[in-house]
């Protein structure tokens, strides 16, 4: 097959790699070389300097859990701090993910508020009336009775889905974009997977270790299971057993994704979507649209609110853009549309709360999660 036109040969090479290797990414094999070498054909070498060199060029890998496996919900949140509680943010923060489930968090711009991301227990647990539908939506509001907080607000979701880039869209050789808005404005429907959750399939079956090697990957998708043994103090083959037969075969680990996370010459935006009070039409279009963009990192659903999401990392010079392929797509559902940008600088991701499962169940007691943030907070 002769080169695209337009294209020299090595960036038609590097496009073929891209192309070939996300397969291989989104069934881990990008993290054993020597298995990917095998699988792609080439030699081992080459495959670990043209995996360098997709890194170098702001590519990443990050593995995707399925957390309600985990008996764990997503919740998008606005949080508006007191005087009191920015003097001292950071540690409000990390006790917020000791003790209130927080996964994530970001400055919005402008303003001093946080977009904030939870993984909330969905059974009921320990002293908690309400599960799901009540412990967070609690917990906020005594903060900020506690004067921690000034305002709150959150959205449980119904399901959330992780995005692969859209590879003709990237020039790997000069890690730039390269995107055709008239081509994305004709596009139809991009195929919709791992929305909808099967009745059932929340049951728990996962221990501690299960959920550490699942914390250990949500940091670093490429880490060795080697390393992973000798950070958690067990033996590889312990670790192995549990990967393999537990967190893979259990479906805990959805998938890895190859996301593009910008470089020191190519500054980004990250920039999250979101509209409120969708109807069942104006979500299917919203998410048909907003899964074209070509570096969307993620996106969420509350069915029952019509609440939607999505989380993008976009190049800078690609912004507007952006805005105008939004605007000209959306019509009328663009009025519901709401841009929060968030500061990467200031992004903290908390790992998975694993001291809080205890006796094979989440703990969550909102009443001693505020009790703890507050009297930690003082010292």
């Amino acid at each position: 097959m002769g080169d695209l036109p337009g294209m020299s040969s090595s960036q038609t090479s590097a496009r073929n790699f891209l192309d070939m290797i996300i397969p291989e990414v989104r069934l881990g094999g990008a993290r054993n070389i020597v298995e990917l070498a095998k699988s792609l054909g080439t030699p081992v070498e080459t495959t670990r300097y043209k995996v360098k060199g997709m890194l170098r060029r702001g590519l990443k890998i990050d593995a995707c859990l399925d957390f309600s496996k985990f008996g764990l919900v997503p919740h998008y949140a606005h949080l508006d701090l007191t005087e009191r509680t920015r003097a001292n943010e950071k540690k409000f923060f990390k006790l917020l993910a000791d003790h209130g489930y927080l996964a994530s968090c970001a400055r919005r711009l402008p303003g001093t508020g946080y977009a904030c991301r939870f993984l909330v227990p969905a059974q009921k647990t320990g002293k908690s009336k309400g599960g799901v539908a009540g412990s967070l939506p609690r917990l906020l509001r005594i903060l900020m009775e506690e004067k921690l907080l000034q305002h709150a607000r959150a959205h449980d979701v119904s399901w959330e889905k992780n995005h692969m880039i859209q590879p003709e869209y990237f020039d790997l050789k000069r890690g730039s974009w390269k995107i055709d808005w008239v081509k994305l404005r004709r596009e139809t429907n991009i195929p919709q997977r791992g929305e909808a959750k099967a009745e059932g399939e929340n049951q728990i079956q996962f221990d501690e270790l299960d959920l550490m090697i699942a914390r250990e990957l949500e940091s670093d998708a490429l880490a060795r299971l080697s390393d992973i043994a000798g950070g958690l103090r067990t033996t590889l083959n312990n670790i192995f057993y549990h990967f393999h037969k537990h967190v893979l075969e259990g479906k805990y680990l959805e998938e890895f994704v190859l996301r593009w996370s910008g470089t020191q010459k190519q500054p980004t935006v990250c920039a999250q979507f979101e509209f409120e009070g969708l109807s069942v039409a104006e979500e299917k279009t919203s998410r048909n649209i907003l899964r074209r963009i070509p570096y969307l990192w993620s996106d969420a659903l509350s069915t029952d609110t019509g609440f939607y999401t999505a989380l993008a990392m976009i190049p800078q010079e690609q912004y507007l853009e952006t805005l105008y392929y939004l605007s000209s797509t959306l019509g009328e559902t663009a009025q519901k549309l709401e841009i929060c940008l968030v500061d990467s600088r200031t992004r903290q991701v908390f790992p998975l709360p694993v001291h809080l499962y205890k006796d094979s169940m989440w703990r969550f007691d909102p009443e001693e999660s505020a009790r703890q943030i507050t009297s930690r907070l003082r010292r």
